[in-house]
Order: structure tokens, then C-alpha cells, then sequence
């Protein structure tokens, strides 16, 4: 394997180590938090449908 390859191999290998530890990071620090039951998105003047 030449050079090139071998840079290309590390570059994924990184890129996909870093993903899997900022998912795992996400998942244990809680990520996105849910809505408070009693609350409700605002509703702009526009809406239609449903959101009326």
C-alpha cells in the first residue's frame, strides 16, 4: 500500500472513531432535551392546518 492509501485508511478510521465517541457522548450526556409536557411550540401568525 502506498502513502496516499495509508493516509486515506488513517483519515477514515479517525473520522469514524470520532463519530461513534460524539454519538456515545450524545446518548450518555442526554442529547436533545424532550418538550416540558404542559408547553407548546410558538405558533406564527401563518400556520395552517393542525397548528391553528
Amino acid at each position: 500500500m502506498n502513502k496516499t492509501g495509508l493516509w486515506i485508511v488513517v483519515v477514515v478510521a479517525a473520522s469514524w472513531i470520532g463519530f461513534l465517541m460524539g454519538y456515545a457522548m450524545s446518548a450518555h450526556t442526554g442529547g436533545a432535551k424532550a418538550p416540558i409536557a404542559g408547553e407548546h411550540a410558538p405558533v406564527s401568525a401563518g400556520a395552517g392546518g393542525y397548528g391553528r
